[in-house]
């Protein structure tokens, strides 16, 4: 069952982006909180994208007790949601995140961490329980986009991103996709499978992969006992056919490697106030390709992720970068570029 009775009237579309929708609790690193509101990879990817460009169709898979008002939200920002599906089955879509310090994050415990912030534990968030790692079936289909959930129209776009989500969709979708007219297609790496247990698995996932996008904690998980180096990591990556591979440091710089070139770069975050860091790194994969896709430098690219992401955080939820003035985001990037070190 899919979403037709909010059909969207999108005449053409440039980019699918794949992830998931989530109702989201939040503990922020001021001590307010947010409680049962729009989230999830997907959203604020295509924000991301969105800063730059326009014309995203959405590909994802809800429950049938998601608020369809938020649906209506999302259509309303211009995207195409005809690609979101309604399952009959129950799915977990409660999402919680809290930062005890700017710097650091929790998905467990939501209990303490409301008690620790003197707010009142909101009951529709009783039983919830996150994901444990150690149990994850990287095989189950529970989850998994499958071809027949994705419009027939999708397959014009010439750009495809792929949000951390579950292994069947992430290795199956750049198949799928490269049967149309996608060009480009970047993913970035989910938990699941970035320890050094799936180290034979990685081949699978960047298959048909241009970009590949993660975090310093999870390409150390991945390359342990194999190599402590980043540039030595992100370079034996790209021998699996991606042409660049992003890292987000930990201490929040972008570290861009172009196979093509052998190219080597150090991208800052861009300095701003930090409200709100969910969606961060989903934001810069949304600038990232758009960049791509518009003009195909990763450097630019990267650069134009950097600012999604510097927006994104200045805010609570997925929209907030969406309402940047152009002259604004403008003035960052232009900033930006005197700060990009070619290693």
């Amino acid at each position: 069952m899919s979403t037709g009775e909010l059909k969207s009237t999108t005449p053409f579309l440039r980019f699918a982006v794949a992830g998931s929708l989530t109702r989201d609790y939040l503990v922020l690193p001021d001590g307010r909180v947010a409680v049962d509101i729009l989230g999830g990879n997907l959203l604020y990817t295509a924000a991301g994208i969105a800063l730059w460009d326009e014309a995203i169709g959405l590909l994802a898979r809800i429950s049938e007790d998601y608020p369809q008002e938020w649906l209506h939200q999302i259509k309303a920002r211009g995207m195409d949601i005809r690609g979101i599906q309604v399952d009959i089955e129950p799915l977990e879509q409660r999402n919680f995140i809290a930062y005890p310090m700017l710097d650091q994050v929790a998905y467990d415990n939501p209990l303490a961490h409301f008690s620790r912030v003197g707010k009142p534990f909101p009951k529709s968030l009783l039983g919830y329980q996150p994901k444990n790692p150690g149990s994850i079936n990287l095989m189950s289909q529970d989850t998994a986009l499958r071809f027949k959930d994705i419009p027939f129209d999708f397959f014009d776009v010439t750009a495809a991103h792929i949000c951390a989500m579950d292994y069947p969709s992430q290795t199956r979708l750049p198949s799928y996709l490269r049967q149309g007219h996608v060009a480009t297609i970047s993913l970035q790496a989910s938990d699941d499978y970035m320890g050094s247990i799936y180290w034979e698995r990685i081949g699978t996932v960047l298959k048909g992969i241009n970009a590949f996008i993660c975090t310093e904690k999870q390409i150390r998980n991945l390359f342990l006992g194999r190599s402590s180096d980043l540039w030595e990591m992100a370079e034996a990556l790209t021998a699996f056919g991606t042409e660049f591979v992003v890292i987000l440091t930990n201490n929040r710089r972008y570290f861009l490697y172009d196979q093509i070139t052998k190219r080597k770069y150090e991208i800052p975050a861009y300095t701003t106030e930090i409200i709100d860091p969910t969606g961060s790194l989903e934001s810069f994969c949304g600038g990232f390709l758009a960049g791509l896709r518009s003009h195909h430098q990763p450097l630019l690219s990267a650069m134009q992720g950097s600012i999604s992401a510097s927006i994104t955080q200045e805010g609570i939820g997925p929209f907030y970068c969406m309402d940047s003035l152009p002259r604004l985001v403008n003035a960052r990037l232009e900033s930006l570029k005197l700060s990009v070190i070619q290693v």
